[in-house]
């Protein structure tokens, strides 16, 4: 079993029982949930309040007993899963930016096997953030940031709707469309860490941690900004061979 944990409920599944369909048709072995709440207060609900880093499956059952009693995680316990793949977004705008990033840190060192206390996968500054292109491929994507005052819930929102080449969410159902994202996103995270525009050469290169302190050290704390990034794109070639992202150019 494969368990998917997203901060949202709105959003967050539609989009990946997209994704599903495309790279994961024939699969059948999947649970989803959503925790509903930002990554900093994911941080305090396992560490703060349940013990040193509790067990990630246990504390989302006591916060889904207020939000999503039906869910189908309750039939399951934390040994019935080879695989966790958590998706928060960084929330760039919110205060207290220090202590914020070292609890984003702290967790991605903890979060750092899917086999065994789980793979954490960030977006910056939020998951809309895979709207933010224009006509694919584009070739202008790894230029893309976003300031601080600008990453605000509904007004990124709004920003990314209104950058975006295509009308709707529609061209995320088509598997070339995702392939050329796969390839902006990650060359953009190898450009962060490596300053190469290219695939990078060893996939070790893009991890989570290493692309965070980047955006630390090039954008959030010398320009107050963070470089557009979507977590699902980077799950996908982290997931698959690289080979299943060539296109056609």
């Amino acid at each position: 079993m494969i368990l998917f944990i997203f901060e949202g409920a709105a959003y967050e599944p539609p989009l990946y029982d997209g994704i599903k369909s495309l790279f994961f048709p024939r699969s059948n072995d999947q649970v989803i949930c959503s925790f509903c709440s930002s990554i900093y207060t994911f941080y305090k609900r396992l560490k703060d309040e349940y013990g040193e880093f509790a067990d990630v499956v246990d504390v989302l059952k006591i916060e889904l007993k207020k939000t999503d009693p039906e869910n189908e995680l309750f039939k399951y316990k934390s040994a019935d899963f080879e695989s966790i793949y958590l998706f928060f977004d960084y929330d760039f705008y919110r205060d207290n930016l220090t202590t914020k990033n070292a609890q984003v840190r702290e967790l991605l060192e903890y979060f750092n096997e899917e086999t065994e206390n789980g793979r954490l996968f960030i977006s910056y500054p939020m998951i809309e953030s895979i709207q933010y292109t224009k006509e694919l491929p584009d070739s202008n994507f790894h230029n893309y940031i976003v300031k601080r005052e600008d990453s605000k819930g509904e007004k990124f929102k709004k920003e990314a709707k209104a950058f975006c080449h295509y009308n709707g969410y529609a061209f995320l159902k088509d598997a070339d469309n995702w392939k050329h994202l796969v390839q902006q996103h990650v060359f953009k995270a190898n450009y962060l860490t490596k300053n190469a525009l290219s695939w990078p050469m060893n996939k070790d290169d893009v991890e989570q941690k290493p692309v965070f302190e980047a955006q630390l050290v090039k954008h959030v704390k010398p320009h107050d900004e963070v470089a557009i990034l979507n977590a699902f794109p980077l799950f996908l070639y982290y997931y698959f061979p690289v080979e299943k992202f060539s296109v056609d150019q």
